[in-house]
Formats: structure tokens, sequence, C-alpha cells
């Protein structure tokens, strides 16, 4: 099963390893740290030019995206068109 994570970008579902809501998220110490690796690492792909809603990690790859984590919940759960973006 393939998720649309925004910006016209969908990945496989098993490729997830954690989504996390960017206005509870602590951008400081160990997590900012995590994602300037990704930056210099050239791993981190943000995905508008807005402020970012959700973080979404997966084994090799780091995604700054415009979708809430409760759209890309239901979108998990297989619910697409239950919460809107």
């Amino acid at each position: 099963m393939y998720i649309h994570i925004g910006a016209d970008v969908s990945i496989p579902a098993h490729w997830i390893m954690g989504i996390f809501d960017l206005d509870r998220l602590a951008l400081t110490g160990a997590t900012a740290d995590f994602l300037k690796q990704a930056e210099k690492d050239n791993k981190l792909d943000l995905m508008t030019p807005d402020l970012p809603r959700s973080l979404i990690v997966t084994m090799d790859r780091v995604f700054m995206s415009p979708v809430s984590t409760a759209t890309l919940r239901a979108r998990l759960m297989g619910r697409q068109g239950d919460s809107k973006g």
C-alpha cells in the first residue's frame, strides 16, 4: 500500500518508521541534531514552501510534509477520504 504524503509524493507504507506532529515536536537537542545530519547527508526533503505540519521518518529519508498527522494516520488506516489535511 502506498501513502500520499504531500507534494505529489507517495511512498510505500512499510517504509514509514514514524510520523511526528511538528506543532508538538521540540526542534531542539537530539531532534535538531537529527534534522541537521539528515540535511547534511542530503536526506531531508522539505515538501512545501509553507510551514510543514508533519515529519515523516523512513529508513533512508526524512520528509517535512504539509499534510497533517491526522490525515496521514487516516490514510495509513485505509480511510483516505475521512480527513482533510
